[in-house]
């Protein structure tokens, strides 16, 4: 399931029927001290984990690694209740999270939703989709792919991802802390008062933004001072989607 943008920029919770509703967790949510930033970033690890980057196995899906392990239980029930407006809870007897409507007062829970090993995939991917992060092909899941020819190359593409990622350095500049600190610093309009409560789909939209009008300034004064004699700059760079 793609989500459209108009859906990607809410500030609210989008619902999956018969699953739950998924926050746009904000900035200030991230930084909790519940939470922090740093267990933030190992949600999204769960989310984007396969049973190869987990422990090698390929013939098995990650539910099923799931199901048959109470530490990944307990870890993922901990992150699907940091993105679901509902309580969400592993449940032994159907081998399945069990979603529950929160309750006021003494009233008792109702059921809202299942999260089960056909809806786990698809599910995963909208958590990250809201969360800005795209699924890359190296942790594409290859256990349900039919054809024998294609799951072969996928699988051989992996091996050569992997040995590319194992040689990279980190790039400090892209951790999330930094790139706060950079938008409050740069931004006319966000500062460190009121940048937490922006989504985490709005930051990095409005931290690109911010990156493209940087160079859409230099052209506009390079324009200013020599002009547009090739008609190369058009003055509506600054809300293009695709910059």
């Amino acid at each position: 399931m793609k989500l459209d943008y108009a859906t990607l920029i809410s500030p609210y919770p989008f619902s999956l029927t018969a699953v739950g509703a998924i926050k746009a967790p904000t900035l200030r949510e991230i930084w909790n001290p519940s939470v922090t930033w740093q267990t933030y970033n190992l949600y999204l690890q769960l989310l984007l984990m396969t049973p190869q980057t987990y422990c090698g196995q390929k013939d098995i899906s990650m539910f099923d690694l799931i199901a048959s392990e109470q530490n990944l239980q307990n870890s993922y029930e901990k992150m699907f209740n940091f993105f679901f407006e509902e309580t969400v809870i592993w449940n032994k007897e159907n081998s399945a999270f069990l979603t529950f409507r929160k309750s006021n007062g003494n009233e008792e829970q109702s059921l809202a939703g299942i999260i089960h090993r056909d809806n786990f995939s698809e599910l995963c991917d909208v958590i990250l989709q809201r969360c800005g992060v795209s699924r890359s092909d190296a942790e594409t899941d290859v256990t349900n792919v039919k054809n024998k020819r294609a799951k072969e190359i996928l699988e051989k593409l992996q091996r050569g991802r992997q040995r590319i990622s194992k040689k990279s350095t980190h790039d400090k500049d892209v951790d999330l802390p930094n790139l706060v600190t950079a938008l409050a610093v740069k931004s006319n309009s966000i500062n460190f008062i009121n940048i937490w409560d922006l989504t985490i789909y709005q930051f990095y939209e409005q931290f690109k933004k911010e990156q493209a009008n940087v160079y859409f300034d230099i052209q506009k004064m390079s324009v200013a001072a020599y002009g547009n004699a090739k008609n190369t700059f058009k003055g509506n760079e600054w809300y293009k989607q695709n910059l």
